[in-house]
């Protein structure tokens, strides 16, 4: 499907699926970056909101990940 749309990046999470991606020359991108590209161009006002969320729906982000990237964007850390 990113072929057949001309895609200019793939959101992937998985480890494995995204290094077959990248074997075939495939940019990807994961859902805490296209957060955080949201969040630099101001289409979002705040990444923790979101964060919460994914941790609530039992997502596989860790907490330490999260409140890293939390930090660097001059938010407060999840408790």
């Amino acid at each position: 499907m990113y072929k057949e749309l001309n895609a200019d990046v793939l959101l992937i999470d998985d480890k494995k699926a995204r290094n077959i991606a990248e074997l075939m020359d495939i940019k990807c991108i994961g859902t805490i970056a296209l957060l955080s590209f949201a969040k630099k161009k101001q289409l979002i006002t705040s990444l923790k909101p979101m964060f919460i969320s994914l941790l609530s729906q039992n997502r596989y982000f860790s907490k330490k990940l999260l409140n890293h990237v939390l930090m660097l964007n001059d938010e407060k850390t999840i408790k």
